[in-house]
């Protein structure tokens, strides 16, 4: 299985954690306007990314030579 999150561009801290407070934000927006479907959608996003980029995330994974990102 190809698992995106851990593309070689996520490896640097400040990238993951921009794409945790980006939703993180949105849910905060959402709910200080009483959006609470939205709030719910991107709070649960954004969990998700925590998860995703600081819980599983594998730290030693090799970097693949022939990888060029694309």
């Amino acid at each position: 299985m190809n698992n995106d999150a851990q593309h070689p561009w996520f490896k640097p801290v400040w990238r993951r954690a921009l794409m945790v407070a980006i939703p993180a934000a949105v849910a905060g927006w959402d709910a200080y306007h009483g959006n609470f479907g939205w709030t719910l959608l991107f709070g649960a996003l954004a969990v998700y990314a925590v998860y995703t980029f600081f819980i599983v995330w594998n730290r030693d994974k090799p970097e693949d030579p022939g990888d060029t990102g694309e």
